[in-house]
């Protein structure tokens, strides 16, 4: 299966530097434009499975993609799983400066040092951690299909036997065979999905993919080390089918299609910020 990861578009909210959490933030102009981008790069890619978090900057994203490839909004999946990570319920909104004027000199060095690390009204990283890597594995299990079934050797002897010789049945029609003469195991084809998620989400895909989540159990803000930004295109290659789980990273953060791209100016009626 090839993973086409997605973080959603630029919202009002990372315009302004605000944590946003849960909260169902819009998307900003520039965010609508990049999502018309990267859904211009897509348009011509087949997907077997389309996944979104549920997050209104993510959906309407991921509904812009679909509609680029003229596929009815019911194609998109909803994931509950691929949420966004919540710091604290209470701070969505606030911007980071105004966050950390409310964390105690003990609050800010745990949460740099320690992913297990959580405030009473949100999630560790530890726990967004854990339901990230269950999420990839579900997504990652819709991968290949099976294989249709080998044709069956012909044994009997053909119904009209008029023009073979007495005693000699009809030969059977040749098989596909491999180059040690075994017979030739049919070609699985690979599936490959859409999934449009958040920048904590889709690093940890990333890292997870790397076997690398355990420098964010080291030092939490070793994920920040990896970056995610809006609309940037990364790709996972997984394969399920062998003894071990086999994950290639084959992109990441790929944001080539946004090249060009600016703010959008304000207009006549509004005032610039």
């Amino acid at each position: 299966m090839y993973l086409y990861l997605v973080r959603h578009g630029q919202s009002v909210w990372n315009a302004e530097g605000r944590h946003q959490g849960w909260q169902e933030v819009p998307l900003s102009p520039l965010g609508e434009q990049q999502a018309e981008r990267v859904a211009g790069r897509l348009q011509n890619q087949q997907f077997d499975y389309m996944f979104t978090s549920p997050i209104k900057r993510c959906y309407d994203t991921a509904a812009t993609i679909v509609k680029a490839q003229n596929r009815p909004l019911d194609d998109l999946i909803i994931r509950e799983g691929l949420k966004e990570g919540r710091i604290s319920a209470a701070m969505e909104g606030l911007t980071e400066k105004e966050m950390f004027k409310r964390w105690t000199k003990d609050e800010k060095e745990r949460f740099r040092e320690d992913y297990s690390f959580k405030f009473p009204d949100g999630e560790s990283v530890q726990e967004v951690m854990a339901r990230t890597v269950e999420e990839f594995k579900a997504i990652a299990a819709f991968s290949e299909e099976a294989p249709e079934p080998e044709p069956e050797e012909q044994t009997e002897l053909p119904a009209d036997t008029t023009s073979q010789p007495e005693g000699e049945a009809k030969p059977p029609e040749t098989l596909a065979t491999g180059r040690d003469g075994e017979r030739a195991k049919p070609k699985i084809p690979q599936k490959t999905a859409l999934v449009v998620a958040h920048k904590l989400n889709l690093q940890l895909f990333v890292l997870y993919s790397l076997d690398a989540l355990d420098t964010v159990a080291r030092r939490q803000t070793n994920i920040d080390r990896l970056e995610i930004s809006n609309c940037a295109l990364s790709v996972i290659e997984v394969n399920l089918k062998g003894k071990e789980p086999h994950f290639r990273l084959l992109s990441v953060n790929d944001t080539a299609h946004l090249a060009g791209l600016n703010p959008p100016k304000p207009s006549a009626e509004e005032p610039a910020k």
